[in-house]
């Protein structure tokens, strides 16, 4: 199989990509001019079904594109692979680093089995995401193959000089002349033509077009000897519905998230045409907040429990109707009783900019968004938590916020390298 030349790019959140030159920092790039026109009429949002991916901006006297909030991988039609990774710094940025935060969302929120990356050598994390990605997903398979490739009993119909299984006697009565000697019948076939084997065989094809490492082509092409005498899945969304979750293949069920990945080509931004490239896109808003309220879930004290993207209330009534609901990320429990509510943002607060003009960076939609959630869900008593990425600029809780004399907000940084954060160790929740 031969692998055209791809041009690799990374960059991070909100950097710029300039058509053409020599620019190549992790906060502006340069790509080329094919890849800048199809971002171009791809990526910027028309508010209706296109999501945005990419920004108009200016850079000079030229045009450039910013990206957005999302991160991962994506391929344009010439080759252009654009690796986008989080931003966790205002200034420097250590992209190794950066992978190994990202592949640590990615699996605790996607259920995607990355055991190895916290030992991942220096190395290694030094390859593109998608190379880590696809690496990760053939250990996966290798591990899966060692327990043993599963064949399951499937019905089959043909027609035989001989008598096996049941005979189809509607079918033997209309026999064509000149055929009575071959016999319509059905039996059993013991085969490893099953759903979830044609799914994996496909993934492994995809990935095997997609990996530019020697290391990754050599190992996808040994396993596909594997699955030689597999048909490919031709029909996936049928497929994944036939994948079966028995105790026989339960070896199986690390690999159903790494094929729903791969082969879904899941991306956030609606495409024109038919361009079927390398896209793993995140967005990180919700990436950062599935991971935190996984984190928090984990490490609840007893006798609570956290639930998710409740919209129990609303901000209003109206003609007996309940209009605006409020859907808070996270809200905890100690029983029916809710204890606080906590809401999570994607974005880098400066605890130096303690003034009434800057205010830490805050957005005051957020701040009056956290009021509304403690008067409807607290009844405006109690404590609310906004929840940041911890950086160098955001390294400690800071003071808290007062709404009134019995509601109270708290701005609390997560690190995401340590996975703590002060909200655990806060008396409200103990």
């Amino acid at each position: 199989m031969t692998h055209l030349k791809v041009n690799n790019v990374t960059v991070r959140e909100f950097a710029l990509l300039i058509k053409g030159g020599d620019h190549c920092s992790i906060d502006c790039h340069s790509i080329p001019a094919s890849a800048f026109d199809w971002l171009m009429t791809n990526g910027v949002g028309n508010g209706e079904s296109q999501q945005e991916l990419v920004r108009v901006k200016r850079h000079g006297k030229a045009i450039a594109l910013q990206v957005v909030n999302f991160v991962g991988v994506l391929e344009t039609p010439c080759f252009t692979r654009i690796e986008i990774l989080p931003k966790t710094s205002i200034d420097t940025c250590n992209p190794a680093e950066a992978r190994k935060i990202l592949l640590k969302m990615l699996a605790a929120v996607d259920n995607l089995k990355l055991q190895q990356f916290e030992q991942s050598q220096l190395q290694v994390l030094k390859q593109p995401l998608y190379e880590l990605l696809i690496w990760h997903f053939l250990q996966a398979l290798v591990k899966m193959i060692r327990q043993g490739i599963r064949s399951e009993y499937q019905r089959v119909e043909r027609q035989t000089p001989f008598l096996k299984g049941q005979l189809q006697l509607d079918k033997q009565i209309n026999q064509r002349p000149g055929r009575q000697h071959y016999f319509h019948v059905s039996h059993d076939v013991y085969s490893q033509e099953r759903a979830e084997n044609r799914l994996l065989h496909a993934a492994l094809k995809q990935v095997l077009k997609w990996s530019s490492s020697h290391a990754n082509q050599r190992l996808a092409r040994e396993l596909l000897f594997v699955f030689h005498d597999i048909k490919e899945s031709s029909n996936f969304a049928l497929d994944f519905r036939a994948w079966k979750d028995d105790r026989s293949i339960a070896h199986y069920r690390p690999l159903r998230p790494w094929c729903e990945l791969i082969l879904s080509y899941q991306s956030p931004v609606a495409m024109v045409g038919s361009h079927k490239g390398l896209s793993f896109l995140f967005p990180m808003e919700q990436l950062f907040e599935r991971y935190v309220a996984k984190k928090l879930a984990s490490s609840m004290p007893n006798g609570l429990r956290l639930r998710t993207q409740i919209a129990s209330h609303s901000l209003v009534t109206h003609n007996d109707e309940k209009w605006f609901k409020l859907k808070p990320d996270i809200v905890v429990y100690d029983q029916d009783r809710v204890v606080t509510v906590i809401d999570t943002k994607w974005k880098l607060l400066d605890q130096h900019q303690d003034n009434s003009r800057q205010k830490y960076n805050l957005s005051q939609a957020d701040m009056y968004q956290l009021f509304a959630y403690g008067e409807k869900y607290l009844q405006g008593k109690g404590e609310v938590y906004l929840i940041y990425p911890k950086h160098h600029t955001l390294s400690a809780t800071l003071p808290s916020f007062e709404y009134h004399a019995s509601l109270k907000l708290h701005v609390v940084p997560y690190d995401l390298h340590q996975d703590e954060c002060a909200i655990l160790s806060s008396p409200k929740l103990l």
